[in-house]
């Protein structure tokens, strides 16, 4: 694994209505993260979190890994307050290490024994371990591994547990003077999960290929209930950027039983950056990364390169091998992190949400909002700045006091979706720094790491008692009982001509626990009972779920709370 900087190259300012900012997210709120010295964005800009409730209090918690150039490295808690702020409550500091440079360090979460609290992978270096989240007792380490690469966190087997994907390294890639790469066969070891987050190696797929290719999982299956196993895109490495002509794409589902044949194209789809956005139910697939890569030499370091990475293109390439390409946003864009792809307006389309880094224009977070047609549209650009105290800055006198308010400029890392003030409707989170050359006259420079909290605007509508068996809208009611155990009642109101009704089950990250109805339903009032089981007939741990009712182009959504 390398560590590669990216520079910026000034080109032209955004026209147009990009320069216009969206509505469908509120201004930031920086939230400061960390004590001085030992905090997010202190160090390089690659700060990673994942969202889930840590505490069991039934809201999503952030949990961040973050590093520093002296070096140091360490991971915190943000506690969610129940209305969409984040409060330090845990910060946990590696000690520093005897290596020069600084420690490449990331995390992940999900549930991997169904108990409704965050689990953890923790990847530094080459070495990866799993924590499980015991409640009170804090995380305890249940797994780790050394001279791997993190995949993902997804159900391999297709039996609703959470299993851990990695690669692993052989010797001879080990010892080699440029390290670790993946110039071998391309291959994926899978470790099981029995369930109770226990953890035993299993099967290693190997792609048969004739050069190495990285895997990477498909997002749309990467959680407990999403509905089947999960599925790895295999794409070139990013960093053969010298390499020019077609790239050719896998889609496998390998440890599940299937009859269908790996998906395979070969096409000019850049590898760098690149997220799926949707599979679709005749055999197209949507890739969504950057457009092209600028890489320049560095004079310092030997092998090096800085990097920039311009624009976003939406690739759909069906089952026959027809690629078509569509440009979302203009080289102006300098691409930070992997696009978030995400259902942010409640539509049931997949939306797309990315970093800008370019600093002639202003960091900022810009939205594309998914189409019926499959090609996402920009809905706005948001700056990342945002007011802060002075006593966040610096208190110029000692007494602790708020002199002042001044309006701060930020960058940002990576971008994590769900529903921080349980509204229904997913808030974004984008972990970086503010920062500040020149405060009150002042010619210090600030910087302080932390969190932009983006709470959404969009939140779903309430239901009106019905008056009229044969409604002329459908309404989705309260369910009651609310909170409950261990199940609960849907009412709902269905008007006339409504073919096909969708009910389903999401937790606040808008994974799918269940579907509940699909298909007709008569005009008028009707009743439809959850039993608080998931796909897989599990019961599910209890804290706050979303039920969400389609009609055509209608959408409703409402909260219910499942207790112990």
């Amino acid at each position: 694994m390398h560590r590669f900087i990216a520079v910026i190259l000034l080109l032209a300012a955004p026209h147009g209505a990009f320069a216009a900012t969206g509505e469908l997210f509120a201004e930031p709120n920086f939230i400061p993260l960390g004590k001085a010295g030992a905090g997010i964005g202190r160090g390089p800009s690659d700060d990673t979190g994942t969202l889930g409730d840590v505490d069991g209090d039934g809201d999503l918690d952030l949990v961040v890994a973050w590093a520093r150039w002296a070096p140091q490295w360490g991971w915190m808690v943000a506690s969610n307050d129940g209305l969409g702020g984040l409060v330090p409550t845990h910060n946990v500091a590696r000690p520093s290490r005897e290596k020069p440079g600084t420690p490449i360090v990331s995390i992940w979460g999900d549930d991997f024994d169904g108990d409704g609290l965050l689990d953890l992978a923790f990847q530094e270096g080459l070495n990866l371990e799993l924590w499980h989240n015991r409640g009170e007792e804090g995380f305890a380490t249940i797994l780790q591994l050394s001279n791997v690469g993190f995949i993902g966190l997804a159900d391999g087997e297709g039996d609703g547990d959470v299993d851990l994907l990695v690669w692993e390294y052989d010797d001879e890639a080990l010892h080699s003077h440029e390290g670790p790469s993946q110039e071998g066969p391309s291959q994926a070891t899978l470790w099981s999960n029995d369930g109770d987050a226990a953890f035993v190696r299993s099967d290693q797929f190997t792609l048969d290929s004739e050069e190495g290719f990285w895997p990477r999982l498909w997002s749309a299956e990467r959680s407990l209930g999403a509905g089947g196993a999960a599925r790895l895109l295999w794409l070139r490495s990013c960093w053969r950027f010298e390499e020019a002509g077609p790239t050719e794409v896998w889609l496998t589902q390998p440890w599940a039983a299937s009859a269908e044949p790996p998906l395979f194209f070969q096409s000019m789809v850049n590898p760098c950056y690149s997220t799926p956005l949707q599979a679709g139910r005749d055999g197209q697939v949507d890739l969504v990364g950057v457009a092209e890569v600028t890489a320049i030499p560095s004079e310092i370091f030997v092998n090096a390169y800085f990097f920039t990475y311009h624009g976003l293109v939406l690739w759909r390439l069906d089952a026959s091998g027809v690629v078509a390409s569509h440009t979302l946003l203009g080289s102006q864009i300098h691409v930070e992190s992997h696009p978030l792809v995400s259902d942010l307006n409640g539509d049931g389309l997949m939306d797309v949400a990315v970093i800008d880094s370019n600093e002639e224009t202003g960091p900022a977070l810009v939205v594309l909002l998914g189409q019926r047609d499959g090609v996402p549209v920009l809905e706005g650009r948001y700056r990342l700045s945002s007011t802060v105290d002075e006593a966040l800055v610096g208190d110029s006198n000692g007494d602790g006091a708020i002199e002042g308010r001044y309006q701060v400029s930020g960058t940002g890392s990576e971008v994590l979706a769900g529903d921080l003030n349980g509204d229904g409707a997913a808030d974004l989170v984008v972990l970086g720094r503010v920062n500040s050359s020149s405060f009150k006259g002042g010619s210090y420079f600030y910087t302080k790491g932390g969190a932009f909290v983006f709470i959404n605007q969009n939140s779903p509508p309430t239901a009106v008692a019905v008056e009229s068996a044969t409604p002329s809208d459908f309404v989705l009611g309260a369910n009651y009982p609310n909170p409950f155990n261990p199940a609960t009642t849907i009412p709902l109101s269905v008007p006339d001509g409504a073919e096909a009704v969708d009910v389903a089950i999401y937790n606040l990250l808008g994974q799918l626990v269940r579907q509940v109805w699909s298909g007709p339903l008569t005009a008028g009032e009707h009743l439809l009972t959850w039993d608080g089981r998931d796909g897989q007939g599990q019961l599910v741990a209890s804290g706050a779920y979303l039920y969400q009712v389609r009609v055509g182009d209608q959408l409703r959504t409402r909260k219910m709370v499942k207790l112990e």
